[in-house]
């Protein structure tokens, strides 16, 4: 299946954004500079990663993404993109690219990233997993962040899976202030803040919940 432009309607300032099937380079290097400064990604590297280093990460996830019923977004302009994983692969069988994933993320950060998601303590719908999504990863470019890329990316995708008759029950914010943005644009209320240590003053990640 060919990667294709989906005719509905943009919103103002911004053309209609890209629907892919299939992964492109430029995806992973779209990412990997997004996510060079983001705390969570540090939390889970250890502060070890640098730009090669994410790109071959986020090459085997976003490869992994669509293998497993997930899709990924651009903008028109290749300035933003934005990783959805499906909830509802419950096929435990690890492929090619999500253990390539593992293996660079390495022990420690698998059981960090793990540890992650445990501590958020999200509780999913047996009833509704399979047609569940999870934003995973929204990247823009650092010259373009602050433009409304990610809001508008973040809105359009929302209203594209509400359409096809899929829910996204939670997000993982990696900071308070992108958790700020993300409740009243797209309704989500802050679930639970989950920090490394006790006496740390800023979480390494914020968990979202859809309001009902």
């Amino acid at each position: 299946m060919k990667n294709n432009l989906e005719t509905l309607a943009p919103e103002t300032g911004f053309e209609t954004p890209v629907v892919f099937t299939e992964p492109e380079s430029w995806h992973w290097k779209v990412l990997a500079k997004a996510f060079i400064t983001d705390p969570t990604i540090k939390f889970w590297f250890d502060g070890k990663e640098d730009e090669d280093l994410l790109e071959s990460f986020f090459e085997a996830v976003v490869k992994d993404v669509l293998m497993s019923g997930g899709t990924v977004f651009s903008s028109a302009d290749r300035k933003a993109v934005f990783v959805w994983a499906w909830l509802g692969n419950t096929d435990q069988k690890a492929n090619t690219f999500k253990e390539k994933w593992h293996g660079i993320l390495g022990e420690t950060g698998v059981k960090r990233y793990n540890w992650l998601y445990d501590a958020g303590n999200i509780h999913l719908d047996p009833d509704k997993v399979q047609k569940s999504m999870e934003p995973a990863y929204l990247a823009v470019l650092p010259e373009a962040q602050g433009r409304g890329y990610g809001s508008h990316l973040f809105k359009w995708t929302l209203d594209y899976f509400d359409r096809k008759g899929y829910d996204a029950p939670f997000i993982l914010a990696s900071t308070r202030r992108s958790a700020k943005l993300y409740c009243p644009l797209l309704g989500y209320d802050v679930c639970k803040e989950v920090f490394v240590n006790s006496n740390d003053t800023e979480p390494i990640g914020v968990f979202l919940k859809r309001k009902k």
